[in-house]
């Protein structure tokens, strides 16, 4: 696989060692997704770690930040988060005062995010934004038009 130096402020990216390995992997869909997916997530992860928030947590804020007042049960089904680890992730972000809950009926909880929550959003929100930035600008225009395509598959 023949190196790609792409172009980032006028200086050229860091780019992994090429392995001297050949895998039949390499010309797989799916697994060049992961491997794109993977640097991607890897890189959200770290910029929301400035700022002590999980992948989970922050996407929580988020869903909660855009969806004032929704119900617990409907975010974990967002987010595919079984009630289980939504319970404990709740039970975090409430600890840390960035979520509120009320009661909606007997059963249900509606979740809002606290002033120090829409606060904290914001900033995850533009921190997960940039990373997409960053990522988004190294597609060619062939690359963007089979994202818009895979998108669609959705």
């Amino acid at each position: 696989m023949a190196k790609d130096p792409r172009q980032t402020n006028g200086k050229a990216e860091e780019q992994a060692p090429e392995s001297p390995l050949s895998s039949p992997l390499d010309s797989m869909l799916g697994y060049r997704l992961r491997r794109a997916s993977m640097a991607m997530m890897g890189d959200v992860i770290d910029s929301l770690r400035a700022i002590d928030l999980s992948v989970g947590e922050a996407s929580l804020l988020i869903l909660v930040g855009h969806n004032p007042g929704c119900r617990q049960s409907d975010v974990g089904r967002a987010l595919a988060i079984k009630r289980a680890n939504l319970t404990p992730l709740i039970g975090r972000l409430k600890g840390r005062k960035l979520i509120s809950d009320a009661p909606i009926d007997g059963r249900s909880l509606s979740l809002t995010l606290t002033e120090e929550g829409e606060a904290l959003q914001k900033e995850a929100m533009k921190r997960v934004r940039a990373s997409n930035r960053k990522f988004q600008k190294r597609l060619t225009m062939e690359e963007k038009a089979l994202l818009a395509a895979l998108e669609a598959l959705s």
